[in-house]
């Protein structure tokens, strides 16, 4: 059959204005799949670690003091005008002076009784002369014996009294050097207990110094509660809402009658408190056991419960409330609907909600 070009013209037309009508059907009518496709926001991605036993000691907290292992009024040891005490808040290192005592009158002193063994030393040399001699007239029958015996005990007393003479002049030299106050450890000036210009005697306090980069935490504690603690086994130190590992110094081993209490000293790092602080020292109570215990960072603290999230087999978190017990580094025990080998939300549950689907990762 022939197909006139015309015809063919007319073909292309009707073909073309079809062409045109389905893409614009597409357009007003697309296919039912695409239309109800769901385009819901993205899982979000949240850091998960698993609930597991461990062996934890219930805890109780108990009131306990920060204090310095270095802490000391420090006295002079000589008499005199004070001339200089250092500023409060001085950070000085050991063998520093800390306070100087007027020096003067000290080495008025030293120079007398330097001059005084130097006289008795020239006494002494003269007076043994003397007794040599004696001694050689008395064996050749020149002189009596009651001669010779007094320029000998002249001789022994002026031995006597230069020794005398040379121990007041070494407590001279003694009280001259240490009419400075020295730090015997590294430490801050907190007080001064004496101004300059007023007088000090022996033994009156003049400066308070304080280490404060050796700290410790005294707690009283039942003598029942000791046997479940060790010396060198690290606690946790509550201060000021911030939990801070210290590991036990000493448990002094006498108690207390009245109380019934003894005390337990424990380090903390330098800089984890202040001198006179006041914290709570949590204490085992009884002996570790089995418990089912999740990362401190799981908890999800409201006002009504606190919960953690745990992921489900099909990726969703389930909120649930749990009740926390004793605490160890950064465990928590916790009782409620959790089975160790869980899934449990660590980072990112802040803005989850029940049955929301997430992205699970292990968190580090």
């Amino acid at each position: 059959m022939m197909i006139t070009m015309k015809t063919a013209k007319s073909m292309s037309v009707v073909f073309g204005s079809m062409a045109v009508v389905a893409i614009a059907a597409s357009f007003l009518h697309p296919p039912k799949a695409v239309a109800e496709q769901p385009r819901g926001p993205d899982a979000p991605s949240v850091g998960v670690m698993q609930a597991r036993m461990v062996k934890m000691a219930p805890k109780m907290a108990l009131p306990g003091t920060v204090m310095s292992r270095n802490d000391s009024q420090l006295a002079s040891e000589v008499e005199g005008r004070v001339e200089w005490v250092a500023e409060v808040g001085t950070i000085v290192k050991a063998n520093d002076v800390v306070a100087r005592v007027d020096a003067r009158l000290a080495n008025l002193q030293l120079s007398s009784d330097r001059a005084n063994v130097a006289r008795l030393e020239a006494q002494l040399r003269f007076d043994r002369d003397q007794a040599g001699r004696m001694d050689n007239l008395f064996s050749q029958n020149a002189i009596a014996k009651s001669t010779r015996d007094q320029a000998k005990s002249t001789k022994d007393m002026d031995t006597a009294a230069l020794a005398q003479a040379q121990a007041s002049y070494k407590r001279s030299q003694y009280e001259l050097t240490h009419g400075e106050i020295r730090a015997p450890f590294d430490g801050r000036v907190v007080a001064r207990l004496i101004n300059a210009g007023e007088y000090a005697t022996p033994g009156k306090p003049i400066v308070r110094l304080v280490d404060v980069g050796s700290l410790e935490v005294s707690v009283p504690t039942p003598i029942d509660t000791a046997r479940y603690i060790a010396e060198n086994s690290l606690l946790t130190v509550d201060i000021g809402g911030k939990p801070v590992p210290a590991k036990v110094r000493a448990i002094v081993p006498v108690g207390d009658i009245a109380s019934r209490m003894i005390e337990v000293r424990l380090i903390l790092p330098a800089g984890s408190a202040l001198v006179g602080d006041a914290v709570k020292v949590m204490l085992p109570s009884a002996l570790p056991h089995d418990v089912l215990a999740v990362p401190r960072d799981a908890l999800v603290l409201r006002e009504e419960n606190t919960y953690v999230f745990k992921v489900d087999k099909k990726g969703q978190a389930q909120r649930v409330a749990v009740e926390t017990g004793a605490e160890e580094g950064a465990l928590v025990e916790v009782k409620g609907p959790v089975a160790a080998g869980e899934r449990i939300i660590v980072r990112g549950a802040e803005r989850l909600e029940a049955g929301q689907k997430v992205h699970a990762v292990k968190a580090s």
